[in-house]
């Protein structure tokens, strides 16, 4: 598939290749069914993963994003939760929410960089360990800065 976008309901087990663009934004989503679940595998540069978000009702392993060697950049925003695994190591990835809520990002996340803004909770999901397939990645360094601070 060369783009991915729009409004997207997965029922079944998918997999899919996204080689031009992998965009959502405004209305737009993806619903994944209790039972179902969706590898996505992108090989654009930029990703971009708006307007409502992911829509998963079921574990993390029901959403799982792959990053290929050509994405360098995944942005996640709007104003929804977020359960899944997204493996992008060449990836500079950013999660930022706006308004007043608290939204979750529960699965877990191995990209090249991470900066996360607004209104985000990251829960890691500790099953990931023993059934996610890829184990061989640790934190190296963790810089939180305090968002009251000066400098």
């Amino acid at each position: 598939m060369s783009s991915f976008s729009g409004k997207v309901l997965i029922t079944g087990n998918a997999k899919l290749l996204v080689t031009s663009s992998f965009k959502f934004s405004g209305s737009d989503g993806i619903t994944i069914k209790p039972g179902a679940s969706l590898e996505v595998y992108v090989a654009c540069a930029s990703a971009s993963l708006g307007g409502n978000g992911i829509q998963n009702t079921g574990d993390a392993m029901s959403f799982i994003y792959y990053g290929l060697n050509s994405n360098t950049s995944l942005s996640f925003g709007g104003n929804s939760s977020f359960t899944g695994v997204i493996y992008a190591p060449n990836a500079d990835f950013a999660l930022g929410g706006s308004g007043n809520g608290d939204y979750d990002f529960v699965g877990a996340s191995v990209t090249k960089t991470v900066t996360m803004t607004g209104h985000f909770h990251f829960h890691y999901d500790e099953s990931l360990a023993s059934r996610f397939p890829i184990k061989k990645y640790v934190v190296v360094s963790w810089n939180e800065l305090d968002p009251n601070s000066t400098n």
